[in-house]
């Protein structure tokens, strides 16, 4: 059971991690070789699971739709700012990196 900070894929660069609670994990940053950033997301599995999604037996991410960004963001960093996490300041600034970056451009396609 990877955790999220383990499971680089090159698909994703500038990647920032937004949060993990061990079963599931949210990251913001650039995918295929796209410009802007966007929500990957993944359950991190458990025992000798990889989680979803994967691979060959790899862990990957799953880009969200544009539609589901901001929902998600304003939800994670409720889930967040609630948490006792020990990562809970730098997820929350990560989150609102996020959320500024998908406002200043929501209405592109991805």
């Amino acid at each position: 059971m990877p955790r999220g900070r383990d499971v680089r894929p090159a698909k994703w660069t500038k990647v920032i991690e937004l949060y993990d609670d061990g079963d599931y994990s949210a990251i913001w940053g650039c995918f295929e070789g796209g410009r802007s950033r966007r929500l990957g997301v993944r359950w991190n599995g458990k025992g000798d699971h990889v989680g979803y999604p994967s691979q060959g037996g790899n862990s990957l991410w799953y880009a969200e739709p544009n539609f589901l960004v901001i929902p998600i963001l304003f939800k994670l960093l409720e889930v967040v700012s609630s948490d006792s996490n020990e990562e809970k300041t730098t997820f929350i600034n990560n989150i609102n990196i996020a959320i500024s970056e998908a406002c200043a451009r929501q209405g592109e396609k991805q």
